[in-house]
């Protein structure tokens, strides 16, 4: 089995279980490898600021890929290492396709998620409405967030927007296409829209450059379509049992599911050595 030195995790659908919360045998598995002298870390579509309540240095995570591949974080320092932003004179067509759709609109600058008020408090209408208060907790409010979109048009790392319906998220979909812009489904009604050529996929590439080792050294873990170019990309990419069709295809592996100890047997199993260690820790 090749030596990887690195695991990154997705957060929702792979180290958060269904109720969004960290397994007890995650969070001891994250430890246990970094105590062992592996860097654990995060390969996410979450803004900055949406994973600061948790725990991530109890558990050895100091690094993290956020914002599907365009902030490279240390949460240790609290600094950005690296960034990358859609280009300004396109923001405005995203914007005025947002106005086409019944939508809630998110913003992501310098790592902050930005959104308006009312619709956080409506993220039912986008089947959103467990990760309200997350929302409620972490992210910034603008009155106007397409405003304030166009405002700072040259520094947006990522945009979300969140549809009543898939049929809706496909109308909006078909609007932008041939936009030169990096677009995926997330969740059920989610469309993401990055900077040409930036995944999770390069951005597990960026955190490896960063640190010195190479993406061939590296694990990915995911469960989703934004997560493809990281299992793709990785050295070895890892599905988790909850996947769907995309995520499975794409992987070399597939471990048990968020509820039921998936990320501990990544770790056991792939990084500190052996599926007998794996079955030991069990």
């Amino acid at each position: 089995m090749p030596a990887y030195k690195l695991a990154a995790f997705d957060m929702d659908g792979t180290l958060l279980n269904s109720e969004k919360k960290i397994p007890e045998s995650a969070r001891a598995a994250c430890l246990r490898a970094a105590r062992a002298g592996y860097i654990v870390a995060l390969d996410t579509g979450r803004a900055v600021t949406e994973l600061m309540p948790y725990p991530f240095g109890e558990m050895g995570i100091r690094y993290g890929s956020c914002a599907c591949g365009t902030v490279i974080y240390d949460f240790l320092e609290q600094k950005a290492l690296a960034v990358r932003t859609i280009p300004a004179h396109l923001v405005p067509v995203l914007i005025e396709a947002s106005r086409q759709e019944d939508l809630m609109l998110q913003v992501m600058v310098d790592g902050i998620s930005y959104v308006e008020a009312a619709d956080v408090q409506n993220m039912s209408r986008f089947d959103m409405a467990i990760y309200q208060p997350l929302y409620e907790a972490t992210t910034s409010y603008a009155e106007d967030v397409r405003a304030f979109a166009l405002e700072h048009a040259d520094g947006i790392n990522k945009i979300n927007m969140y549809h009543t319906d898939p049929q809706s998220r496909a109308r909006t979909k078909a609007r932008l296409t041939g936009l030169p812009l990096d677009f995926t489904f997330a969740e059920n009604t989610s469309l993401e829209a990055t900077p040409q050529g930036i995944s999770k996929g390069t951005g597990l590439a960026d955190l490896c450059k960063v640190l010195g080792i190479s993406i061939s050294e590296a694990i990915g873990v995911g469960d989703a379509f934004n997560d493809v170019p990281m299992l793709k990309m990785a050295g070895l990419g890892v599905a988790m049992g909850n996947s769907n069709e995309a995520a499975l295809a794409a992987a070399d592996a597939v471990v048990g599911d968020n509820d039921h100890d998936g990320i501990a047997e990544v770790i056991d199993r792939y990084l500190l050595g052996g599926e007998e260690s794996f079955c030991s820790n069990l």
